[in-house]
């Protein structure tokens, strides 16, 4: 008889008991989290750029003038941080996919490089 019982109220005193917290919380990003950028960079003039994340396309367009000293800049409203975003360059044979690390409120450069691109840390 005492088994029965202590076994039905055991999930009970355990939602009673206190919780040691042996580590550090894993960072989860809110939702709204904040506006981010990425920042295209490099060899990309004069080439059809297209920039798909989650399967939207963000950018996709010919770049025909030099890019200002600081860059093209596509804005990211995310609740994410980080995301792989796939590039497809005018003249290359496959696509590229990268992993774009952002945080709110900074740049995240995509360097271009003939048919390479590489993703930097936001600065």
């Amino acid at each position: 008889m005492r088994r029965p019982l202590i076994l039905a109220l055991l999930p009970l005193f355990a939602a009673c008991s206190p919780t040691v917290v042996r580590d550090q919380p894993v960072l989860v990003a809110a939702p709204g989290w904040g506006t981010a950028q990425i920042v295209l960079r490099g060899d990309y003039t004069g080439k059809q750029v297209r920039i798909t994340l989650n399967n939207k396309v963000i950018v996709d367009r010919r770049f025909s003038a030099p890019p200002p000293a600081s860059g093209d800049r596509v804005p990211l409203f995310t609740p994410a941080m980080y995301y792989w975003v796939q590039v497809e360059i005018e003249g290359c044979p496959i696509p590229v996919e990268v992993r774009v690390d952002v945080e709110p409120d900074r740049s995240s450069p995509l360097m271009f490089d003939g048919c390479t691109v590489r993703a930097r840390l936001p600065e």
